[in-house]
């Protein structure tokens, strides 16, 4: 019950702040978490197998299976719920980081309770909380839906006017065309986008491509341009590669 109610809460948290809600149904996806606890209790038996003195039972290793590994299924869940299409990887990495560290203290806590040892209770949940980190790095984040069908693949015509545009960012195999209050994807490259767009907009960033009329201040360091304010209150990195972009 408690799986249920937290990952319910994570999902009316997603709802509620406007994120896109991750898929709650009973999908593949969805139900993975939930493969831990019987994985756990798999790993238990085999363990003791091998190493153990004693043999537990097998709803012995259930329990423990279930008391240490629910706070694992209860972060996957909020975290499937809490993708929002279009995010950026640092954002979900952040949130598993966060998620995973909860997840890590709780599951500790729990095989304390249940008579484990410091190293049995700490040091073996270590190789859990890497994976963790290791699948949000690799976790498929969505494109915005809304935005797909705004543009064919490898059109030459942007689903926007260029004069609405505040700056474009690279993500993926698309481009992120911001205006204003709406992203709309651009089946692109920033090469060509660059080329596609003229002289109104300047290459600041391998990711960022941003018309003029849009910055407000560049900030320079000691070897040029490090970053652009935006008139929308917007902050840009400028790479050294693209820095000499902003001499012109």
């Amino acid at each position: 019950m408690a799986v249920i109610s937290l990952a319910q809460w994570g999902y009316r948290g997603s709802t509620a702040g406007g994120r896109k809600p991750g898929r709650m149904g009973l999908s593949p996806r969805s139900l993975a978490p939930f493969a831990l606890i019987p994985l756990g209790t798999l790993y238990c038996q085999i363990h003791e197998l091998f190493f153990g003195e004693i043999r537990s039972a097998v709803v012995e290793s259930l329990g423990w299976a279930s008391a240490t590994l629910s706070p694992w299924v209860i972060a996957a869940l909020i975290f499937e719920s809490r993708i929002a299409a279009g995010e950026q990887r640092p954002v979900v990495v952040r949130r598993a980081l966060l998620l995973g560290v909860s997840a890590y203290a709780g599951s500790c806590g729990a095989a304390f309770l249940l008579g484990a040892t410091g190293e049995q209770a700490m040091f073996s949940r270590l190789p859990l909380l890497a994976t963790a980190l290791l699948c949000a790095i690799l976790y498929p984040i969505p494109a915005p839906a809304e935005s797909r069908s705004d543009c064919a693949v490898g059109d030459t015509v942007p689903p926007v006017a260029p004069a609405e545009i505040v700056f474009a960012r690279a993500a993926g195999n698309y481009i992120e065309l911001h205006a204003g209050g709406r992203t709309l994807v651009w089946r692109q490259t920033m090469h060509n986008a660059e080329r596609i767009l003229g002289p109104g907009f300047v290459r600041v960033h391998r990711s960022y491509l941003v018309p003029w009329r849009s910055i407000d201040t560049v900030t320079r360091g000691r070897k040029g341009p490090i970053e652009v304010a935006l008139h929308n209150g917007a902050c840009l990195p400028v790479s050294n590669r693209y820095a000499a972009n902003l001499h012109s």
